[in-house]
């Protein structure tokens, strides 16, 4: 057990068999680590005050609706609540990526209120129309890098069992008060609709802060509303919300958010100068990407982006297009020419 301090009072964090209490007095957050793909966790939170609601719910795979019902009986059985998916009568779904709300499918959460960000919930009410979209978006991405990926070794996720009727969608804006006095903040950049949740003295964080990775950043030329200076200034809104401890969706517990927010953002101006001076001499994407991270490999995990699965390479080329347009933008790269498509830069 751990008593951590907070301006807006203490917060007793308890962990027993895999989950985590964080005891506000007459709210307690409950964090379930529910495998959403393989060696993937989506940190789904319980919040009682009351009333039970869930923040994100994971993919909804086998393994991740087992995870969630066991986590969940550990609630019941260690921590001494009575709580059941018959209870929860809300869900937040902090942005529309499928490891937060694959397990909308999941037949014993529908009928409950959803709480999303309107720029988000087209992946709802079309969800092949946008995976289709994606899927064309990441085509002319490689092509555009001069990236040769056969689209078809793509994950499968081309299909969601979420019917029009199957919850009370509700769309939130930033400053929103919902469920028990829930403080929507409205955190784009990982994807145009991302919101944090306020919740006393704690922000519930979505993708937008994690505790060790720097989340992914989407280029601006593929979707509206996302962009490095999206994100950065999202960065900073979080920190100066107020509250000093962050709940993340994936790894773990985020212990000061305006000291984590200030680190990713350090980490992403140390990335652009460091691709600044691999755009010394011109290069195409691919050709950026492939020298950043044999540079780095610990940052994907391989010995260079020729060794990724197709998903993998596609997100490494989103990431580092991201950092390119911010430096276009600042007039620290240009674009030196293009050739049968594929588009070549330079710093300037």
């Amino acid at each position: 057990m751990a008593i951590l301090p907070n301006s807006d009072g203490a917060v007793i964090e308890t962990e027993k068999l895999g989950v985590t209490r964080y005891d506000m007095g007459d709210t307690r957050i409950y964090r379930i680590g529910v495998e959403s793909l393989p060696r993937h966790v989506t940190n789904v939170y319980l919040i009682l005050d009351g009333e039970a609601s869930l923040v994100d719910v994971g993919f909804g795979s086998e393994k991740g609706i087992d995870d969630l019902t066991r986590g969940l009986a550990v609630v019941n059985r260690e921590f001494k609540e009575d709580v059941g998916f018959e209870d929860i009568e809300s869900v937040v779904i902090t942005h529309g990526h499928g490891d937060h709300f694959g397990m909308l499918e999941y037949p014993k959460l529908k009928g409950t209120r959803l709480y999303m960000h309107p720029l988000d919930t087209k992946v709802l009410m079309d969800y092949s129309g946008q995976y289709r979209d994606w899927k064309r978006h990441m085509g002319s991405l490689a092509e555009e890098a001069g990236c040769n990926v056969d689209l078809d070794q793509l994950f499968p996720s081309d299909r969601l069992d979420v019917q029009p009727g199957d919850y009370e969608l509700v769309e939130v804006s930033h400053g929103q008060k919902i469920i028990s006095g829930y403080e929507v903040c409205h955190t784009p950049g990982h994807s145009p609709g991302h919101i944090c949740l306020r919740v006393g003295p704690v922000l519930l964080l979505g993708d937008h802060i994690l505790s060790v990775t720097t989340p992914h950043q989407v280029p601006a030329s593929g979707w509206q509303g996302v962009g490095l200076d999206v994100y950065i200034a999202s960065l900073r809104t979080a920190a100066a919300c107020g509250a000093q401890l962050g709940l993340a969706a994936h790894e773990d517990t985020v212990y000061s958010i305006k000291r984590r927010a200030e680190e990713i953002e350090a980490f992403h101006f140390v990335r652009l100068e460091e691709l600044v001076g691999c755009l010394a001499e011109e290069k195409n994407l691919y050709q950026l990407v492939y020298e950043y991270y044999r540079r780095h490999p610990e940052f994907i995990q391989a010995r260079s982006v020729d060794d990724l699965v197709v998903d993998d390479k596609l997100l490494a080329l989103e990431e580092i297009k991201a950092h390119v347009e911010y430096l276009l933008n600042a007039n620290r790269a240009r674009v030196s020419g293009t050739q049968n498509g594929i588009v070549r830069y330079q710093a300037t």
